[in-house]
């Protein structure tokens, strides 16, 4: 089955076709055939809306009975083509760069569960999967999976399948929060490898920089792209903030250093870069896959790595990930107070848990 083209309120597998004279819905199983179909004239407004609610409620019964809907593998698949085919002004809708994420740990879990009968599988089993990951030294990814596992059997649920969710109060594995500090040196080595390099490395150096300065992730800054570059600074938009039908917007102001590495970055794309051009990728101002990005920033680290050998100065590698925690810490180090506005948390549990890497905290007494 493809993906539904047009967002729809409907459930997974309902079509519904306009005519010019005829409106028709029905349920497609996933083996191609329609289960039913219902039909009346395209004109018939109220007929229409009976026969929406006729085939929902059809659907979720055949749904709950249905033999492909009893394996993990299944269910998985049907919650991950609710999610796609619904509007993305919806509340329950999950963001797209999180719904990528979801399909890789969908991978690892079906590998686990995927034939198994959801009526089957006991808590026992996510203690199992946790288990097994511990000795892969993957407790944080592991912790994900079993959320989203957690998630799935809840859909299941929502189906009538399950009565009850098996995965609901499953311990999470303890894990160990990085202390992981980026100092300035380290980042003056990468930008100094970089720029011996040249090509592709000075822009992962250049990225690097700016993922510092601005405070942002990964993702965002290979994403950027010259439209979000103003006279004012540079604009981000949040991609967790989704529920609002008014995107929040985040501006982070100019700076001469920011400026500067903005305008050397700008400079490798060559004269008047189209809107749409990724200010950190590829020659032809395209966006770098994943695994070209990490091979070349292993590149610049090698290199870094080298040139502090030389100097005889203390170097570990780092990546885009790290650039975030060093930004709010030195902006916190600094006494800023736009750290939420920076890195736009509605909440600042995350920027204390996680980004804050002080080694010294300062405070006034009491008097």
């Amino acid at each position: 089955m493809r993906t539904r083209q047009n967002p729809s309120d409907l459930p997974p597998r309902v079509y519904e076709q306009v005519g010019k004279r005829t409106y028709s819905i029905g349920y497609k199983r996933p083996d191609g055939a329609w289960s039913f179909r219902l039909r009346c004239d395209v004109i018939d407004t109220v007929g229409i809306a009976v026969l929406r609610r006729e085939a929902t409620e059809r659907a979720i019964g055949e749904q709950r009975n249905a033999l492909h809907a009893t394996t993990f593998n299944s269910v998985s698949k049907d919650w991950y083509e609710w999610q796609l085919s619904l509007p993305k002004n919806s509340a329950e809708k999950r963001a797209d760069s999180t719904l990528a994420e979801n399909a890789k740990e969908l991978a690892r879990l079906n590998i686990a569960f995927g034939r198994r009968r959801v009526t089957k599988i006991v808590k026992s089993d996510a203690y199992a999967y946790l288990r097994d990951s511990q000795n892969l030294t993957r407790p944080v990814k592991a912790n994900k999976e079993i959320a989203l596992a957690r998630l799935i059997m809840e859909y299941a649920v929502t189906l009538g399948i399950l009565h009850n969710n098996p995965f609901d109060h499953v311990r999470k594995l303890k894990t160990k929060q990085t202390a992981r500090l980026v100092t300035d040196q380290e980042m003056d080595l990468a930008l100094t490898a970089g720029r011996a390099l040249g090509g592709s490395s000075l822009v992962i150096a250049l990225a690097l920089k700016t993922a510092w300065l601005c405070v942002r992730r990964s993702v965002e800054i290979r994403a950027l792209q010259v439209k979000q570059i103003n006279e004012q600074g540079i604009t981000w938009q949040s991609g967790k903030l989704r529920r609002s039908d008014v995107p929040i917007l985040g501006l982070i102001h100019w700076s001469e250093e920011l400026k500067a590495t903005i305008d050397e970055a700008l400079s490798l794309r060559g004269p008047d870069p189209a809107p749409d051009c990724f200010v950190f990728g590829t020659r032809e101002g395209k966006r770098y896959t994943k695994g070209g990005w990490k091979k070349m920033l292993s590149t610049v680290m090698e290199r870094a790595k080298e040139l502090a050998e030389r100097q005889n100065v203390p170097f570990q590698r780092f990546s885009l990930q790290d650039c975030r925690p060093k930004g709010v810490t030195d902006k916190l180090a600094a006494g800023h107070d736009d750290v939420m506005d920076a890195t736009l948390h509605t909440s600042d549990r995350m920027v204390r848990q996680v980004y804050d890497r002080r080694r010294v905290r300062e405070a006034r007494p009491a008097r």
